[in-house]
């Protein structure tokens, strides 16, 4: 029986929160930054130049997965760890010292988006690193939950991040936030990374790692394109309509919601501060669930949750008061959960442990970019350009129509 560090776990899973929390920012404080970095009498031209340096992150996730899968799978998981979440908390921190476009025009925003692209660079080998060190050091008959533990840092993250902006919300006035208190949360993320950095010393590569690393894998994408494309693809897939469902349920709805001032920042805040606690705790509780059980017909209920309840849901979520947003996003949060908590234990065990790493950032940084961080930018353009508040549903539900015959077809039981 492998024996547990749980010392390590908790140093992995707080690095994770600390550096999720750095990334999510923009996306909770996104009705404050397009109003002093992209100021607009529309609110909605605002906020779709927001969601545009919100994907910029993501437009970069592609190229540091494959660096990062390089360093992952030729060095050492704990090597791309330590990389990772210095390279985010500067730049965050930076944005908390940026001048807003009022003081410093064009400059403001071009320098928004260019530290968003290093933290989109960072975050592409943060929870790539983390699954593949959590599901490496798991006993056989756990791999599920403690694979999910990589989720659970990463929804803690932003969980955190929904925390600190409710905390401001509550003790700061709107115009004290506007003027200087946005600054706050992106100026704390140099300290947590420094902390994160000193927990992850304490790591150490795993043993299945060691004992398969090899000097003759030179170039691990090259390998894993020639002999597990197909488990790339799927992948892809399942990974997109995971971030997808999240950031049109949890971060582009609270947005567009204070932003068209349908509700108050503070109320939005808060749903979101509940419903992704919410997530974070239900999703290893269904990694659990998937070693118990059957991961394949887990995944399958939460895809088919998804394809049946997305209408009823945005409408929900669109009636424009907060206990209706609160209630839309729990109920979203347990399919999503359902889905994702067994997903992280189906996409370690899709690739072999020499291109583990590179295969898991591939298809989870891909499927980010080209579909999940550029979905909040496109509901914004085209809820704005048709006037009609559920097309964001109909986005979610093609992609369970396509995950769920990928998962019929080609998921291990």
């Amino acid at each position: 029986m492998k024996k547990i560090n749980y010392i390590i776990v908790i140093s992995i899973l707080i690095g994770t929160i600390l550096e999720w929390y750095d990334f999510s920012l923009l996306g909770s404080l996104a009705p404050v930054i397009s109003n002093l970095f992209f100021p607009n009498k529309s609110p909605a031209l605002s906020l779709l130049a927001t969601f545009s340096v919100f994907a910029t992150g993501f437009i970069a996730r592609p190229i540091g997965g494959i660096l990062f899968g390089h360093i992952g799978d030729r060095k050492g998981r704990k090597d791309a760890l330590s990389i990772t979440i210095i390279l985010m908390g500067i730049p965050t921190a930076l944005i908390g010292l940026l001048p807003d476009f009022a003081t410093a025009g064009v400059i403001a925003p071009i320098a928004l988006i260019s530290l968003r692209f290093i933290q989109g660079i960072a975050t592409s080998g943060e929870y790539p690193g983390a699954i593949c060190y959590l599901n490496e050091m798991a006993p056989p008959n756990q791999k599920g939950f403690f694979s999910a533990l990589s989720m659970l840092g990463v929804v803690g993250g932003v969980f955190l991040g929904s925390i600190v902006n409710s905390l401001l919300s509550t003790f700061l006035s709107n115009a004290a936030i506007y003027s200087w208190g946005w600054r706050i949360p992106f100026m704390l993320g140099l300290p947590l990374a420094v902390i994160g950095l000193l927990l992850r010393k304490k790591a150490s590569d795993s043993a299945e790692f060691k004992l398969n690393v090899s000097e003759n894998n030179a170039y691990p994408i090259k390998e894993l394109i020639q002999s597990n494309s197909a488990n790339l693809i799927k992948i892809i897939l399942l990974f997109s309509l995971s971030t997808i469902t999240f950031y049109l349920g949890f971060v582009y709805v609270t947005s567009y919601l204070v932003s068209n001032q349908k509700i108050s920042l503070h109320d939005g805040l808060v749903a979101n501060a509940i419903s992704t606690i919410t997530l974070a705790l239900l999703i290893p509780l269904f990694g659990y669930l998937s070693d118990r059980f059957n991961r394949k017909l887990l995944m399958i209920g939460g895809i088919i949750c998804l394809l049946l309840f997305a209408y009823p849901i945005f409408a929900l979520l669109m009636q424009g008061n907060t206990s209706d947003l609160l209630r839309g996003q729990l109920i979203l949060a347990f399919i999503l959960a359902l889905f994702a908590g067994p997903l992280a234990a189906t996409t370690a065990e899709s690739f072999s442990t020499q291109t583990r790493f590179t295969g898991i950032a591939a298809g989870i940084n891909i499927g980010a970019t080209v579909f999940g961080g550029t979905c909040p930018l496109l509901a914004t353009y085209l809820v704005h350009l048709t006037g009609n508040q559920m097309l964001p549903s109909f986005y979610i539900m093609g992609f369970a129509v396509v995950c769920l015959w990928m998962v019929i077809r080609s998921t291990p039981s």
